[in-house]
């Protein structure tokens, strides 16, 4: 797939999604039309509106650049592990729950992509956690999922 090609599918799968976001604020209930109904709306038409856009110009800059091959990463083996860790790490969320799943998460992430110190490492993922914890656990008290597990 070429670079151009991929801007191409990216931008009109925008535009077919704002158009969806659009429309989708027709079956909001009518207590709610003057207010979210409508900002749904804005964020419908500014999206088509900057896609657009955006289309114009890639259409009119066409002949200027060549079509490069895209390259999804530098170092492949980064980003397929990454993209495996992070399944790992969805799938391991109802079982082990949040903060455990995320104290293993964070490390091995880390490491993957080119962490070495395991002090930052370890202080990095706990400060983390830690800040998580304070945030969402006690200040906003939202729940965070929990592991079947334990």
């Amino acid at each position: 797939m070429t670079k151009r090609f991929a801007e191409l599918f990216i931008l009109t799968g925008y535009l077919i999604l704002a158009v969806l976001l659009y429309r989708s604020t027709a079956s909001y209930p009518d207590s709610v039309q003057g207010s979210t109904a409508l900002y749904v709306r804005f964020l419908g038409t500014a999206l088509a509106f900057f896609c657009s856009l955006e289309l114009f110009l890639w259409f009119k800059n066409r002949g200027q650049e060549e079509s490069e091959k895209m390259t999804i990463a530098t170092v492949p083996m980064r980003f397929w592990g990454l993209f495996f860790l992070l399944l790992l790490y969805s799938i391991s969320l109802s079982y082990l729950g949040f903060y455990l799943a995320s104290a293993l998460f964070l490390p091995l992430a880390m490491l993957l992509l080119g962490a070495k110190k395991p002090l930052s490492i370890c202080l990095t993922s706990a400060g983390v956690l830690l800040f998580i914890y304070l945030v969402f656990a006690k200040l906003l008290e939202v729940p965070l999922p929990e592991g079947s597990l334990f």
